[in-house]
């Protein structure tokens, strides 16, 4: 069935574009587990806990440049990792 309007030789359609898309391509949605391409600690767990990096850097009390360093190493040590779980505590408790 055809949704459509003809007025004065406009044609106007009565369901907002791409929604039939939408339905088609949710059909095939899959969640986006960030654990799936995420392999640093830091990392994973800023961003499962929707914190921005210059969030967690200011409660960690350092540089927002020294968490984009900790999320890029290879390793964490575990006095970092601490200060992180720490923050990322008190950021929930906001």
């Amino acid at each position: 069935m055809n949704n459509m309007r003809v007025m004065s030789n406009i044609q106007i359609d009565d369901q907002p574009a791409g929604l039939e898309a939408r339905a088609e391509l949710e059909e095939d949605y899959v969640d986006f587990d960030p654990a799936d391409y995420v392999d640093n600690p830091v990392a994973l767990a800023r961003m499962k806990a929707q914190v921005k990096q210059i969030d967690l850097a200011r409660y960690m009390k350092v540089t927002p440049s020294y968490v984009s360093k900790l999320e890029h190493a290879d390793q964490v040590s575990d006095e970092a990792w601490q200060k992180v779980k720490a923050a990322l505590q008190e950021l929930r408790k906001r």
